[in-house]
């Protein structure tokens, strides 16, 4: 099939460009992911970065580009990883953060705060409920359960924080390539 017009030229290299960055961040986050399960650092470092990865995606192509990403990322990691926990806590919690990072932007004031931390009690209390109820089932004891559940809100804080700030990585670091 030729092109007829330097116009569906253009258009097609854009589409192209497109297909190949999402699938090259899509295979990073997958390597990021493999490499936690693999070093020991996965359950909750790994799916971090792999969010990160969704940023430039979301920056540069929208926020359709993203979840297509997101879904690919998240199918993959339940077919190559092992790790339930880790898989899960991509899955419902740091892949999706940056996706709806700038909905939750758009609330005012107090409401922005309340919805994130009760998007982040939800989702990380839901996986690990499901992880110790089904899928590998231990007793913890309920101190280690306010503790982790304590340190989960100073690292989605942190996550939170980062997240705004990644845009001055990403524009240091590609430089033109990253603005549209």
């Amino acid at each position: 099939m030729a092109l007829s017009s330097t116009y569906e030229r253009v258009i097609c290299l854009k589409q192209s460009k497109r297909i190949a960055a999402c699938g090259m961040m899509a295979a990073l986050s997958v390597v990021i992911m493999l490499l936690g399960g693999v070093l020991g650092i996965g359950m909750y470092a790994s799916p971090m970065l792999a969010g990160f990865c969704l940023l430039p995606i979301g920056k540069k192509y929208g926020a359709k580009n993203q979840w297509l990403v997101w879904a690919a990322v998240s199918l993959l990691c339940f077919m190559l990883i092992p790790e339930p926990e880790q898989n899960l806590m991509y899955l419902a919690l740091f892949g999706l953060y940056p996706i709806l990072y700038p909905y939750f932007g758009r609330l005012p004031g107090a409401w922005k705060w309340i919805s994130k931390l009760l998007y982040f009690h939800a989702a990380a209390i839901s996986v690990e409920l499901l992880v110790m109820l089904v899928l590998v089932p231990e007793v913890m004891s309920a101190a280690m359960i306010v503790i982790l559940l304590i340190l989960g809100n100073a690292v989605f804080w942190m996550y939170d924080f980062l997240i705004p700030r990644s845009d001055l990585l990403f524009r240091r670091f590609l430089g033109r390539r990253f603005r549209q």
